[in-house]
């Protein structure tokens, strides 16, 4: 109430605020039978003007008169404090100066801090990786290779190796899960399996608009590349001997460093356009398309599949493209081409349905033909050990 006196709000809508906060009884069932708790203070969660009390109070923190070199950086009721020195005795110093701060005024709104999940983590770019300790209240911090702030793993060198293992390991985990619900044969269509396989890219991709750089470095990719590869697979139920270029097309998934970029720009830019959130995301998936037409030319894998799809664009934005159960007879009367036999195909719905067919078809007898022959293999090798 403090904080909304002090912003010159209205006295009718302090009122209003307070008399939220007043006759404020919990209803709960025991074993006992019913009890009643008074309530006192707080803001129940998933209250629609919650969050924006928050902010109200908070923003006193975010005031505080700080050196120079402390920021304070804010999200809901985690804090982190960003000092920037050459010397360790200078990050010292500071922190001693910012916590008597922070902690003076948690007292004056009756927040207390919690010195036990205080964290930190000394950024440089030092070879010799250093720790510091700081002293928080009565704990002793001692700075970590790196931490979790918000989702997202900053390390000493801003490398976010970590953060690329984290989400690589969880997504591939998740891709495991969903694989059940996408066999090859048969399974959802694809729309669906497109759905499915975004769930994938959303844990893989999670803060990507600042560790897109992570994966230039080999090691990182090598990490995420496979998931992301995978989960791509399974959209067109695309055998493994696939190359990577060629599924990302057929799919029309995005291959991953031109989803970074596209991610990255997004976050950089909608700070300073003057376009709708809509009409640049629209703009930068086409710049997104552009590049990935580019790569796609120049690969040298996948030569013909290129053959038979040479423009994205005319590819991924096709009206209709869902293989259905039944069965529809093609014929064709001309002369097909592989550079012509994508146009036949999208020439009409009914030429789709019946290609997909076809190929379902074709994949079901390619994998009966090799169960029948890993059988035999396995025959042959007990028979001869035997």
């Amino acid at each position: 109430m403090q904080a909304l006196r002090d912003k010159n709000v209205p006295k009718y809508l302090c009122k209003i605020v307070a008399s939220y906060f007043t006759d404020r009884i919990l209803k709960y069932d025991t074993k006992n039978g019913p009890r009643e708790y008074d309530i006192t203070g707080g803001v129940q969660q998933g209250c629609v003007f919650g969050p924006l009390l928050w902010n109200i109070m908070y923003d006193g923190l975010l005031r505080l008169k700080l050196p120079r070199s402390v920021k304070l950086v804010a999200y809901a009721d985690d804090v982190a404090v960003v000092i920037v020195a050459k010397h360790l005795d200078e990050i010292n110093h500071m922190s001693g100066i910012d916590f008597k701060q922070v902690n003076w005024w948690m007292n004056t709104v009756n927040l207390q801090l919690a010195h036990h999940k205080t964290e930190a983590v000394l950024i440089t770019s030092r070879k010799k990786l250093e720790t510091i300790t700081l002293e928080v209240g009565e704990q002793r911090i001692i700075s970590q290779p790196f931490i979790r702030y918000l989702g997202v793993m900053i390390d000493a060198r801003l490398s976010f190796k970590q953060q690329v293992e984290h989400d690589s390991a969880k997504a591939s985990v998740v891709r495991t899960s969903l694989t059940r619900l996408m066999p090859n044969v048969g399974g959802p269509k694809q729309s669906r399996r497109q759905l499915l396989s975004s769930v994938v890219t959303s844990i893989l991709t999670h803060g990507i608009s600042i560790w897109a750089e992570a994966l230039e470095i080999q090691e990182a990719w090598r990490k995420a590349g496979p998931v992301y590869r995978l989960s791509a697979l399974r959209v067109p139920s695309a055998f493994r001997i696939i190359s990577q270029e060629a599924v990302y097309v057929i799919s029309g998934t995005l291959p991953l460093r031109v989803l970074a970029a596209e991610r990255r720009a997004l976050y950089h830019r909608k700070r300073s356009t003057a376009l709708s959130g809509e009409e640049l995301s629209i703009e930068e998936r086409q710049n997104s398309i552009s590049q990935w037409q580019l790569q796609w030319d120049a690969a040298v894998k996948g030569r013909w599949t290129h053959r038979l799809i040479p423009r994205i664009d005319f590819w991924i934005n096709r009206n209709y493209g869902e293989p259905k159960a039944r069965k529809i007879e093609m014929i064709l009367n001309q002369n097909i081409q592989p550079e012509t036999i994508v146009d036949a195909i999208l020439s009409s719905e009914a030429s789709w349905n019946a290609t997909s067919t076809f190929v379902a078809e074709v994949l079901i007898e390619l994998r009966s033909i090799e169960r029948r022959r890993a059988n035999d293999a396995n025959w042959m090798k007990r028979k001869i050990t035997s």
